[in-house]
């Protein structure tokens, strides 16, 4: 029996490149499935579960600018709110100034003097710290999140069906750039699946701003994780548990989206690393419970970008040893992933169109943040894996806000360059082996890797 090496290495290109894009047809799939509406009737006993609620913004190594404008931003609500700011990673004079700005807007400033435990660790800090019962809840805000009296009352509205209430994010930098209007139209996908996902299975992910959370909840599932991704590793712990997480669609929060590839690649590498340290840690426990395959697709969508980047070195190898594609591995692609990205886009688009923007205009948004993608693949996808195989480290860095979100720090490029050459060989290669059909599959990543590097390189993105 002979064996056909290459319609092997061409069917394993065929299964890993459709493979790669299952995040896409899994949001679609989610988005469409119809399901029943069982939302819990409003809790009207805002006022006592008001007492009880701890409103706790963890700052670290952010801008005084940013802090003050938090500050007056709570103080403005007048609400029965007990607000604690927790600082890390501050000198005794800049400490002194944010113990300054509480005192006169009438919140209380606690700092840890050995920080520990990333995020997680800072939430566990005041929890102990000031004695919290299980009948308390802790309300998470980022430094930069928008909080509104309205979204108080939807989220507080929940708390007797749920352990924990997710918002509805909402970019509030939407204008700042390209790129950052680009994540603000991802976000109105992304939280049409978070609405599916509570109607469908009743989970969705506890999100790190804005979400309200039961003190007796976190107890019994061992407080919040001391890990790089805590809210994601809580949503799975609440998971295990059979804990109900509820979104909660009403309760807008506005949150700081990053400006650059700078702060965008930051961000995305701290999620990408601790969604595989999450996976590594429960994915058996999780497929054992009902609705597991679910939640573990949620959880594995990051996996996406591995397969990808295998993906597109397998092309690149067979465009330089000249080893041509099929017609009918070609029209396989076609049909599957065509398809698949003109509805994602049609689904962007018009959620755009729905929330007062320009779908003409907004197309070179969302090109900006496909391009974003396209240059970190590979550093997303190496963290990935390091977190799934418990290899090194990602530093938890906060994504640049306020006056700092303008700043372009200097970042290794290497993996950018080199992801560039690679494909610009390839496709020279393909062409002098006179493989059409791997010129035509090279191509739309040609463009995507000149045309994303050039813009890293001029600022514009």
């Amino acid at each position: 029996m002979v064996i056909n090496y290459r319609v092997i290495i061409v069917i394993m290109y065929l299964v890993i490149t459709i493979m790669s894009f299952y995040p896409i047809i899994y949001q679609l799939i989610i988005i469409k499935t119809r399901t029943n509406n069982h939302k819990n009737k409003p809790n009207n006993e805002h006022a006592s579960i008001m007492k009880r609620i701890f409103l706790v913004i963890p700052v670290k190594s952010e801008p005084l600018d940013l802090i003050e404008l938090s500050m007056k931003r709570l103080s403005s609500l007048r609400t029965e709110l007990n607000v604690i700011y927790i600082l890390d990673n501050y000198d005794n004079e800049t400490i002194s100034i944010i113990r300054t700005l509480g005192s006169k807007y009438g919140f209380r400033v606690i700092h840890r003097e050995k920080p520990s435990g990333y995020k997680g660790g800072a939430l566990n800090y005041v929890i102990k710290r000031l004695g919290l019962s299980d009948d308390d809840y802790m309300l998470v805000l980022d430094v930069d999140s928008i909080l509104n009296n309205e979204a108080i009352t939807e989220l507080i509205s929940y708390v007797d069906s749920a352990s924990a209430v997710v918002p509805h994010w909402i970019a509030s930098n939407k204008n700042d750039s390209l790129l950052a209007r680009g994540q603000w139209i991802g976000y109105l996908l992304f939280f049409r699946v978070f609405k599916a996902l509570d109607n469908l299975i009743n989970w969705v992910p506890v999100l790190g701003s804005g979400s309200l959370v039961s003190i007796g909840a976190l107890r019994k599932t061992g407080y919040w994780p001391e890990d790089v991704l805590e809210d994601v590793e809580l949503s799975v712990r609440f998971f295990i548990n059979e804990l109900r997480i509820m979104y909660a669609d009403n309760a807008f929060i506005e949150v700081e989206v990053p400006v650059n590839y700078t702060g965008f690649l930051k961000q995305q590498l701290r999620w990408s690393f601790g969604v595989g340290r999450v996976i590594r840690k429960y994915l058996w426990r999780v497929l054992r419970k009902r609705h597991g395959i679910t939640v573990s697709l949620y959880l594995g969508q990051y996996f996406a970008y591995v397969l990808q980047l295998i993906s597109i070195l397998i092309l690149i190898i067979m465009d330089i040893i000249g080893m041509s594609i099929p017609l009918w591995a070609f029209v396989a692609l076609l049909i599957i992933i065509v398809p698949s990205l003109s509805m994602y886009l049609y689904s962007l688009l018009s959620l755009d169109k729905e929330y007062g923007g320009n779908p003409l205009k907004d197309a070179f948004a969302v090109n900006s943040a496909n391009l974003a993608f396209i240059m970190a693949l590979p550093k997303i996808a190496i963290a990935n894996l390091m977190g799934l195989f418990n290899i090194g480290r990602i530093e938890w860095i906060p994504t640049p806000k306020g006056s700092r979100k303008w700043t372009k720090e200097s970042i290794n490029l290497f993996p950018e360059y080199l992801m560039t050459i690679l494909v610009i060989s390839a496709l020279i290669l393909s062409i002098m082996h006179v493989e059409l059909i791997n010129t035509l599959i090279t191509l739309p990543y040609l463009a995507g890797y000149v045309r994303g590097l050039w813009r890293i390189l001029n600022g514009t993105l």
